[in-house]
């Protein structure tokens, strides 16, 4: 729990303050709203209290520890490498993809072999219940009435059709229950999702901010208030800022000063502020274009069905990933990018590594030796 703190600002020149505007305060993040002005020859005046018009995300308080854990984890790991943050938050989104993620992906992948090469199978199977389907006639039986004995069952293609796929999803689904390779099972796969959205708003946290919304440069405000109030000849004094029960936020502004200048020089120095350059968000939006473009030149077949719309549907967002993420801090745009560029590297080591069962090629024509005797004579 934070605990109310207050900043006392004494003046240096003897002039009452009738335009407090003049020191154009902003309010800290850490700080409480209310101010104490002390002034040599009056009593304090307190400030009213000022709101802000930022909004604010919080988190449930079921994944209150898990993020608190995550985001530590990453402290941890900068502390121990040592690593300027430019190269920890890459590491961390390549620790976390080859930890979590990469287990998950090769499980499915081999999944997916799995139904490969059970296709055939199924491809055998539906031919034979095809010849089934079309001799079955109504059987010889009391129960049977009787100008229907001897006719077909399925005497319209409709019903023959839908005969044939019954039984073949049926087989199916016996078939990929005996190989532990069932429908189900293809949904592993997504639990990258969730990782991913666990390891953004961690990275987020460690930056300071525990919401979804822009982070706020403290240190550069601070700059601006101390410029501006020495101009008007009042010196601040700032009290610590509070530490909460865990310890973390004396952590975090010193993770915070750091990120301000360990960017790139002449590109983005501040980790916390957008690329200006907007090349990141430009980077960003590619990697996921080629994730998915790769994904669909790798496919069997063109899709079709809900299968085309999901693909049209991420194309769509990975081209929307530019306009939306412009405004997104370079430390969470590193880390999507190194995200997004493991997984292409990923995809394309797994699939050659493991690669898909190669397509059976069809039965040719079968031709008598004696026929190619003949034929050979004539040839002559």
């Amino acid at each position: 729990m934070l605990r109310p703190t207050t900043t006392t600002i004494t003046t240096a020149i003897s002039r009452p303050l009738h335009h407090p505007h003049h020191l154009h305060l902003r309010p800290l993040p850490f700080l409480s709203q209310t101010a104490h002005i002390t002034h040599p020859n009056g009593p304090p005046t307190t400030l009213p209290p000022t709101t802000t018009a930022r909004r604010s995300f919080t988190t449930p308080t079921t994944i209150e520890p898990l993020l608190t854990t995550t985001s530590s984890l990453i402290i941890n790991l900068q502390s121990t490498t040592n690593l300027p943050w430019l190269l920890t938050i890459p590491l961390v989104a390549l620790t976390v993809r080859t930890c979590i993620t990469l287990p998950f992906t090769v499980y499915s992948h081999k999944r997916t072999l799995k139904q490969l090469t059970l296709a055939p199978i199924i491809h055998a199977w539906s031919s034979i219940y095809r010849r089934k389907v079309a001799k079955e006639v109504f059987p010889n039986d009391p129960s049977t009435p009787k100008e229907l004995i001897g006719k077909k069952v399925y005497n319209t293609p409709e019903t023959w059709t839908k005969e044939v796929l019954r039984r073949t999803k049926e087989k199916r689904v016996e078939l990929y229950r005996k190989f532990g390779c069932q429908y189900w099972k293809g949904f592993v796969g997504l639990v990258q999702i969730p990782v991913w959205v666990l390891a953004s708003v961690s990275v987020r946290r460690v930056t300071g901010v525990g919401g979804w919304e822009a982070p706020i440069d403290i240190s550069k405000r601070a700059r601006e208030m101390s410029e501006l109030q020495a101009e008007e000849g009042v010196s601040t004094v700032l009290p610590p800022s509070p530490v909460m029960e865990n310890g973390m936020d004396e952590v975090t502004v010193r993770v915070r000063e750091a990120m301000q200048t360990g960017g790139i020089d002449g590109w983005f120095v501040d980790l916390l502020q957008p690329d200006p350059y907007m090349i990141l968000p430009i980077v960003f939006s590619l990697t996921l274009f080629t994730n998915v473009m790769s994904a669909t030149a790798r496919a069997s077949k063109e899709p079709t069905g809900w299968r085309k719309g999901l693909r049209n549907a991420l194309m769509g967002i990975s081209l929307a990933a530019f306009p939306l993420t412009i405004g997104s801090p370079a430390v969470l745009l590193l880390y999507w990018i190194t995200s997004g560029a493991y997984s292409l590297i990923q995809n394309a080591v797994i699939h050659t590594v493991l690669p898909p069962p190669k397509s059976v090629a069809p039965v040719g024509e079968k031709v008598p030796s004696w026929l190619k005797k003949e034929e050979a004579e004539e040839s002559k």
